[in-house]
């Protein structure tokens, strides 16, 4: 009776480790959940001249996430923000679509100390420039009749100035004049494995998205 109980309490013993160490992995794996925008890099709401963008859900893990974000006004959705972790540095900066200087075209001052670079394309005008590890690429249909290429393009310089942009190894911006219908615009950056991007209707939302990203 004595070793039959003595065997009971063993097994209750390691019923009582497995079911314990079944919860920490519970938890553990819990804990990993990313479920609120405090948890991520992204900012709860975003103020720019176009439109006031609110967080409207958050998905996904730490190491790798979603937000989205709606217009205040609208309620449709405007904006995203990514996380994604890769399995190494170089996998991260694959994925930027850093542009150098070494494009060629016409040249055009934006300010006394940036130049761009001028390039037409089927119907768009690129310009181009570099901004330390960032490269910014401000695209303009030549069918828009609301202001010049270079106009928008000193407008985006002018924002990528006014306030500093997410520390990274490497980043690219490609942004367009005019809302689109979709989430063209596109802010991207490289933090060792990780990568994140922001994606927007509009240019100014999805720099100042990226810009309040800390």
């Amino acid at each position: 009776m004595q070793r039959k109980t003595k065997i009971m309490t063993a097994v209750t013993a390691a019923l009582a480790v497995i079911t314990l160490g079944s919860g920490t992995v519970l938890q553990m794996h819990a804990a990993n959940n990313v479920s609120a925008v405090s948890q991520t890099v992204a900012p709860s709401s975003v103020k720019a001249d176009s439109s006031q963008l609110t967080a409207d859900s958050t998905s996904g893990t730490k190491q790798n996430y979603t937000v989205k974000y709606a217009d205040k006004q609208t309620t449709d959705q405007a904006a995203t923000l990514q996380k994604k972790t890769y399995g190494s540095n170089d996998s991260a900066a694959k994925q930027v679509d850093y542009v150098g200087s070494n494009t060629r075209g016409t040249t055009v001052k934006l300010n006394k100390s940036t130049t761009a670079v001028v390039q037409g394309v089927m119907g768009h005008t690129y310009v181009h420039w570099n901004k330390g590890d960032w490269s910014v690429t401000a695209v303009a249909s030549n069918a828009d009749a609301t202001g010049t290429p270079t106009q928008f393009a000193k407008q985006i310089n002018k924002q990528v100035k006014s306030a500093s942009l997410p520390k990274s190894s490497t980043g690219a911006i490609t942004v367009y004049s005019g809302t689109q219908n979709e989430e063209a615009n596109e802010v991207t950056w490289q933090q060792g494995k990780q990568l994140y991007t922001v994606n927007g209707k509009t240019a100014d939302t999805t720099v100042k998205l990226a810009q309040d990203a800390k």
